[in-house]
């Protein structure tokens, strides 16, 4: 029987799961991709009739944001407000217990797709007693409750909207904010190949996201370096639209969900290789057209809204049947 579920997210996993039992309430903006779920509605009345079935334990799982207080870029101004005021209530012990006693002893996780690597204190403080804390950019050397931290991976933003295949007019493709030094390098090295006989494409200008795909899709090799976080949603629409991500490997320890020479490729970046290593790729096209299919299977499988709901599912489960061992392991000592 599937869950009654309480989903205080950006992006909607469960109600894109189980959209019937799934009562979502989008924390944040929206994405940049065309919603292919939409948030049930929200307002004082809607607030009121919710937190009425939290104290009546109407809901079988209740799934929370991270909070991240000092994130403030690009942040609707209603969520500024309650991330202030939650901040205020994590400061002070006896306020944050009782907002505890709120979500109480029934089963919640909380959900992390900050670029941040580490956790989110505030969040941890205002939630002490949550099952499983995902996510994403998990740096695995800073894990210090193993039994609780899973990793996150993000998602490709529509998964009914696969694009056709097209003619692949394009070598390397890379569109994107150059953020930092790996992708100013990164970018820098594909423009200079376009004078060795590469067709090469890197618009200075942000692409419309249906005409973004679409170009993926005529791209043999997709360029995604580290952003702000090291996990990128290029990394999965590249794959879902049929081409190969070339990814540089990340310089902390982490859940690498693509596979090197499978699903994507990766390159150490500041070794001055990255053109002959692109260069060799392009020399194998049947591999490459191998490889993106790969990728668009392993995405559609792992990748969606719908895939990583199913998959924290799993984790939630497995740490059910996993508890009452721990604490007949403790109670034994």
């Amino acid at each position: 029987m599937p869950m009654r579920i309480l989903e205080v997210t950006r992006s909607g996993f469960f109600k894109a799961l189980q959209p019937d039992k799934t009562c979502w309430i989008r924390w944040g903006a929206p994405l940049t991709a065309d919603e292919p779920h939409r948030p049930d509605g929200f307002g004082f009345s809607a607030l009121a009739a919710i937190l009425r079935r939290v104290r009546k334990e109407a809901f079988d799982l209740v799934v929370l944001p991270a909070i991240h207080p000092e994130h403030r870029f690009d942040e609707p101004w209603h969520k500024l407000a309650a991330k202030s005021v939650l901040q205020t209530v994590a400061r002070s012990p006896v306020a944050s217990a009782l907002f505890d006693r709120l979500v109480g002893s029934r089963r919640h996780v909380i959900v992390d797709i900050a670029d941040h690597r580490g956790l989110c204190e505030t969040t941890r403080r205002l939630f002490p007693r949550s099952t499983l804390y995902f996510k994403r950019e998990l740096d695995l050397d800073r894990v210090t409750e193993p039994d609780r931290i899973r990793s996150l991976s993000l998602f490709i933003p529509n998964e009914d909207r696969i694009p056709p295949p097209r003619e692949k007019d394009i070598d390397v493709f890379f569109a994107g904010d150059l953020c930092n030094g790996i992708r100013r390098h990164a970018v820098e090295t594909v423009r200079s190949l376009s004078g060795r006989g590469l067709r090469v494409f890197t618009p200075s200008t942000p692409l419309p996201y249906p005409e973004y795909i679409a170009v993926l899709a005529r791209s043999w090799l997709v360029l995604s370096p580290e952003g702000h976080g090291w996990d990128c949603y290029r990394h999965y629409e590249a794959g879902f639209a049929g081409s190969v991500p070339v990814i540089n490997r990340p310089n902390h320890r982490r859940p690498l969900f693509l596979r090197d020479g499978v699903h994507c490729f990766y390159y150490e970046p500041g070794q001055g290789a990255l053109a002959e290593l692109l260069l060799a790729m392009l020399a194998n096209k049947d591999r490459l057209t191998r490889m993106a299919a790969a990728g668009r299977q392993h995405v559609l499988a792992n990748h969606t809204r719908s895939a990583l709901a199913r998959y924290m599912l799993q984790e939630i489960a497995r740490e059910a049947a996993m508890a009452p061992k721990r604490s007949a392991g403790v109670s034994s000592r």
